[in-house]
């Protein structure tokens, strides 16, 4: 009878552990999606953290300089401008890193591209 209830209690307590893990699990939140409130149609809009998150700017036109905050800081983006954007490491437009297509976002850039917009162009590709 011993044997039984250590076995029983062995059973019981791995089905509280994957109970618990199954719990955990259904709680972990899904990435938030870009918010159509926060950025404006017409808009190419730019935050400092992965899936829309963080701080965030939006342009509405070409930029030769995002300015001191947006600087080296784009990690998600969303292209609401119904036209193409182009990206680019540097100022004045040098250094194309890549061209957004209208409607467009992306939750996480790769991670080469991280952090290193310094200036924009919409309306053309690189």
């Amino acid at each position: 009878m011993v044997r039984f209830r250590s076995f029983s209690s062995r059973l019981w307590a791995a089905a509280a552990v994957l109970a618990c893990t199954a719990a955990t699990a259904s709680m972990t939140a899904n990435p938030a999606a870009a918010d159509s409130d926060q950025c404006p149609s017409g808009s190419f809009c730019v935050w400092e953290q992965s899936s829309y998150r963080g701080d965030f700017r939006h342009y509405t036109s070409s930029n030769p300089n995002v300015g001191d905050y947006m600087n080296d800081r784009m990690t998600s983006y969303w292209n609401r401008t119904g036209k193409t954007v182009s990206v680019y490491e540097h100022s004045n437009y040098v250094g194309c890193m890549f061209t957004i297509a209208p409607g467009q976002s992306e939750a996480a850039v790769a991670s080469h591209f991280n952090d290193k917009m310094t200036s924009l162009r919409i309306g053309s590709g690189c």
